[in-house]
């Protein structure tokens, strides 16, 4: 097992660093229980790690100890329906290997950097199939973990429903998984193409593609009130054959979107100019996306992206918001104004197109976003920078505000209230389960320590949520 100390690490996009007093690289379960059995060698809080591709700072406190699970990313068993993986394997590893056996996942979302376990015990997201889910870890069949007191244990769905449901949400806080059982299916061609529309228009056409069977993600352009809907559905028809069409879409997130819109400020300190240069950069995206993006048969594998490890000033850095379906396009109508009444009253612009999701009802998981029924997100995209931060301040009290529901590890600068508003009472009962695996805290670090907390009673160990936004 690789040990390192004293060292510094960062986040995928360097909203966040970390000093912890150890990072431990395990190669072995023997390792893990090393790990958490050695107190004295290894500090607390002991947070797991895999890509740090999470917007939110839930890897530990400075002092405590890393695990990154990296060095554990074997592909064990693949079977007809099922395919089992150590927790450090990576989404886009696993999907270009089942590829190889005429499988696919049934999530094939666009961040393929993130981790197997990681994505077992939390929050993700994909425009939903009908018939199907959005999150990854509804699909997760198995665990297995090393608990705070050194033990393995087998978690699955067959044997422990319920137990399951817990794990799903637990965010690494009952223990390290270091394995993980996720479905799969045979590879099925997806015919994809792009409308643009006005709000009127997406909502007035939304209960057509849903009884066409179409999954629906969409490109929010807030200041120019017009939508770009990605239109997704199986065509089974059809053998796959393209994959390069959606390498046009993936460049766009990974590197060319955000270079555009840096380019666009490097050329102007203007503001007003600026902003026309960003118009013209978005018209130009709905454009090219209606009139390119698009086939019959593509690989289901190739929507799933590379992000660099160090992307530099080129970075997609998001945020996550969930709404009931019911009244949402009056929320995102309000959303447009409050991106426009920023930038007006602060002279702040989101530099890259927004996203969101459709995605079907889901109680898989204790803190699923979609228990009560279909949800859509909204999802502002950027940059990065002091300003991108104040703005996400803001657009947590907004969503808030209107009811929506947030992701803890994909939505930052979250506070207490803002958490316990959405989540209520799930909040205390993943807390009682945390407690019966971990009563000593091993695991538990101050980001969840103040979500977690009972009303009243906010957690006092480290900085609290709300003292991490910018000021």
């Amino acid at each position: 097992m690789d040990v390192k100390t004293n060292a510094e690490v960062t986040n995928w996009d360097r909203t966040w660093t970390y000093c912890p007093a150890v990072i431990a690289r395990p190669e072995t379960v023997d390792d893990i229980v090393e790990v958490l059995t050695n107190p004295e060698r290894f500090p607390a809080p002991v947070r797991p790690a895999g890509s740090r591709h999470s917007t939110a700072r839930m890897n530990g406190d400075d002092g405590g100890t890393i695990i990154d699970m990296t060095g554990m990313n074997r592909i064990l068993k693949i079977e007809r329906d099922r395919v089992t993986v150590e927790g450090g394997a990576e989404h886009l590893h696993v999907s270009r290997e089942l590829r190889r056996h005429g499988l696919q996942l049934h999530i094939t979302t666009e961040i393929g950097n993130t981790t197997l376990a990681a994505m077992a015990v939390a929050a993700s997201k994909d425009a939903s199939f009908p018939g199907e889910y959005g999150q990854i870890n509804s699909y997760v069949t198995g665990v297995r973990l090393v608990t705070p007191k050194g033990e393995i244990r087998e978690i699955t769905e067959e044997n422990d429903p319920e137990e399951m449901r817990l794990v799903r949400s637990s965010y690494g806080l009952t223990g390290i998984v270091f394995e993980v059982t996720v479905r799969c299916k045979p590879t099925q061609a997806i015919a994809m193409h792009h409308v643009e529309h006005s709000l009127t228009e997406f909502e007035a056409k939304l209960p057509e593609y849903d009884r066409d069977g179409y999954s629906v993600m969409y490109y929010l352009f807030p200041y120019a009130e017009r939508i770009v809907v990605e239109l997704r559905k199986y065509n089974p028809h059809e053998e796959p054959k393209a994959r390069r069409i959606w390498s046009y879409r993936n460049r766009f997130w990974r590197k060319y979107g955000p270079a555009m819109s840096l380019r666009a400020k490097r050329l102007t300190a203007n503001p007003l100019h600026q902003a026309r240069l960003l118009d013209l950069n978005d018209f130009l995206l709905r454009r090219a996306a209606v009139l390119f993006v698009r086939s019959k048969r593509t690989w289901p594998h190739a929507q799933t992206i590379n992000y660099p490890r160090d992307p530099g000033a080129k970075k997609y850095i998001f945020s996550m918001w969930s709404f009931p379906e019911q009244g949402y396009f009056d929320i995102l109508e309000r959303y447009f104004k409050f991106c426009q009444n920023h930038m007006r009253r602060t002279g702040y612009r989101t530099d890259i197109p927004h996203v969101g999701y459709r995605i079907a009802q889901d109680d898989s998981s204790l803190l699923s976003y979609s228990r009560d029924g279909m949800t859509m997100s909204i999802d502002p995209a950027s940059t990065g920078g002091k300003d991108w931060e104040e703005f996400l301040v803001a657009y947590n009290e907004f969503c808030s505000a209107e009811g929506g529901i947030p992701l803890l590890n994909q939505t930052p600068f979250l506070t207490f209230e803002q958490v316990r508003h959405a989540f209520g009472e799930r909040l205390d009962e993943l807390e009682a389960y945390r407690k019966k695996w971990d009563p000593d805290d091993r695991l538990l670090d101050s980001y969840f320590q103040e979500l977690l907390a009972k009303p009243g009673k906010k957690g006092a160990k480290g900085a609290s949520v709300a003292h991490q936004a910018p000021s």
